[in-house]
């Protein structure tokens, strides 16, 4: 009997340390990295919002010089990179569903803005069409427009979640539950099994086969 019970508390031990292990551990761990890419895209981002303001008046600028006999004159603009976000693409699903799309809509309108202006600052001598360069213009500016009006609130929000302590999120407050729940199930498991194994009895039964009876003793 006693063994019985040893192996049941064994039993329950393993499968309670694996799920701390293995479920919250590696939630834990998820909440980790997505903080540290949470930080390191709110950095980025704040780089690129810098010089936002100079940015926008450049382009008005541009607009209205497109319009004029001189036209543009522009030198030919590389297509930048965000290291940050194109070499973690995939990870973004670390941060959330609502926030990954958020990320995404920003980048992608900032992808936009780079390859307008690489184009245009490319084509504007080639072609002789002073509306085309003019819609060009525009076209950078609505983009970075765009990614100002949800990159800005964006940033806070990456840095809120860097900084967010694990216990106080929702979701970890969901995996404790499910964690103690499992774990008294299986103590409740452990109880009944121990007291069936206790209240247990061995019965033997006697036959007599001269008076035709048969009695039964159980200890």
């Amino acid at each position: 009997m006693a063994e019985v019970n040893t192996a049941l508390i064994a039993f329950i031990g393993v499968l309670a340390g694996g799920y701390f292990n293995n479920f919250l551990g590696e939630d834990y761990r998820r909440f980790r990295d997505g903080q540290a890419l949470a930080g390191a895209l709110a950095g980025e981002l704040e780089s690129h919002a810098e010089p936002l303001k100079w940015m926008k008046d450049g382009l008005e600028k541009m607009a209205r010089q497109a319009m004029t006999e001189e036209g543009l004159t522009l030198p030919e603009w590389p297509i930048p990179p965000s290291p940050i976000f194109d070499s973690n693409t995939a990870k973004i699903g670390l941060l959330g569903a609502e926030m990954a799309k958020e990320v995404a809509y920003v980048y992608e309108n900032l992808r936009a803005f780079r390859i307008n202006f690489h184009q245009l600052s490319k084509h504007h001598h080639d072609i002789k069409n002073k509306e085309w360069n003019v819609a060009m213009v525009n076209g950078c500016a609505a983009a970075l427009h765009r990614a100002e009006h949800r990159g800005l609130p964006l940033i806070e929000s990456l840095k809120r979640y860097a900084n967010v302590k694990y216990g106080s999120l929702p979701s970890t407050h969901k995996q404790y539950k499910i964690g103690a729940g499992i774990l008294i199930a299986l103590v409740l498991f452990a109880l009944i099994g121990s007291c069936s194994s206790s209240s247990g009895q061995n019965c033997t039964t006697v036959v007599d086969q001269a008076k035709g009876t048969s009695t039964t003793v159980c200890k």
